[in-house]
């Protein structure tokens, strides 16, 4: 199996062990000696992170014969790829790959991920932790380089794929992902991808790992769509994902485009979240977008089941004078009586209340006692009880 060549040209800010695989004493790296020059204090190129050369017979050659393992020597076991699975002994597996050239560990490792069994899964989890960092880009390399295969992989191997994202050590194994994933991003791609918890748990994976030049093409591609997304549920939550990893230019511009359409989002089940997002951790110019755009639907939003929280959020977030233009426009409301006695209505007024201070708490209380109210349902209980709070009602 031809491997993809190496990217010689990213430098590696990590250290790592020596050889073909890490970890344990394992791995069987070069030795100094007529094809290998000795390196300070004894530390192998390998142990640096860098690979030996195509040349280098320690690490490319053939292991010579082995000891038995289970009964089996161990340059037979590698003959066949299933000999491998009926092993027990995960460490005899490990010892064996070790003295096995680059291509058999990432062709073995890529046959671990075609196994539906959890010993299969479990071994391939140990095989890729356990591999020097260039040999697990190989593999990241082999599985990424047919999209659709690899979208198949995302669906039936999922937590296989979150774990090498998780366990990617280099730049160009990130490169590697982003650009098979980058497949899903296009408009026309991405709700399908909303309707798919699986690939959505790579693209979490990858966003929460990826250095963010890397995953910028991402960004850009759900900023683009981030009205629609704010309003499905895995979209909401991808987009949550984004913004918190964007610089603040990226989630500056988001959020303009969000509070621009605030009123539309602050009535849905899922974009009622964004909104108040926005209110408690955007800036001034954004608050001031949506008090614009709400204003004037104040009493719809109050009335309904999400528009009535964004309400309740303004009020903690607006300044004095953008608090007085929502009690206004409530009580001024024809039918204010009944806001008293809603059942989302009375959550406002109820924050309303407890937000605001002398004198639009007094304005707001006077013309609630006005309605004479006397059955007091359940929907009006809490108003009630915090009037009586602040002295209105004995």
């Amino acid at each position: 199996m031809a491997l993809p060549p190496r990217d010689r040209g990213v430098p590696d800010a990590r250290r790592f062990a020596d050889g073909r695989l890490r970890h344990g004493g394992l791995a069987r790296g070069p030795r100094p000696g007529a094809c290998t020059p000795a390196t300070r204090a004894g530390t192998s190129a390998a142990g640096r992170g860098v690979l030996p050369a195509a040349g280098d017979r320690a690490y490319l050659a053939p292991p010579p014969p082995q000891p038995h393992l289970h009964g089996v020597p161990a340059n037979q076991q590698l003959e066949g790829r299933n000999l491998f699975s009926a092993m027990n002994d995960e460490q005899a597996v490990l010892y064996a790959l070790s003295h096995e050239t680059p291509e058999k560990i990432v062709s073995y490792a890529c046959y671990l991920l075609e196994l539906e069994s959890r010993h299969g899964q479990r071994l391939f989890h140990l095989v890729f932790d356990h591999c020097h960092h260039q040999v697990q880009e190989w593999v990241i390399a082999q599985i990424t380089r047919d999209r659709k295969s690899f979208c198949r992989l995302c669906v039936e191997r999922t937590d296989e794929v979150v774990f090498m994202i998780n366990s990617c050590e280099t730049r160009r194994s990130m490169q590697l992902f982003r650009d098979a994933i980058q497949q899903w991003m296009p408009q026309n791609q991405l709700q399908s991808l909303l309707l798919d918890s699986k690939r959505l748990r790579v693209v979490h994976a990858f966003i929460v790992k990826s250095p963010p030049d890397i995953v910028q093409i991402i960004f850009e591609a759900i900023a683009k769509d981030c009205i629609r997304l704010a309003c499905q549920p895995n979209g909401l939550s991808l987009l949550q994902n984004c913004i918190e990893r964007t610089s603040q230019m990226e989630r500056n511009n988001i959020f303009i485009q969000l509070s621009y359409q605030s009123l539309h989002l602050a009535l849905n089940s899922c974009g009622n979240w964004i909104i108040q997002d926005i209110l408690t951790k955007g800036e001034t110019s954004h608050i001031e977008i949506i008090a614009f755009c709400l204003t004037n639907h104040y009493v719809t939003l109050a009335k309904n089941k999400y528009g009535s929280n964004v309400v309740e959020c303004c009020l903690r977030a607006f300044h004095e004078g953008e608090k007085m233009v929502i009690i206004n426009e409530l009580i001024y409301y024809p039918h204010f009586k009944d806001l008293v006695t809603h059942e989302f209505a009375n959550f406002t007024l109820s924050t309303a209340l407890e937000i605001c201070k002398y004198p639009i708490r007094n304005i707001l209380a006077n013309a609630i006692l006005s309605q004479n109210i006397i059955v007091r349902n359940q929907h009006s209980t809490k108003i009630f009880s915090i009037l009586a709070k602040y002295g209105f009602i004995s």
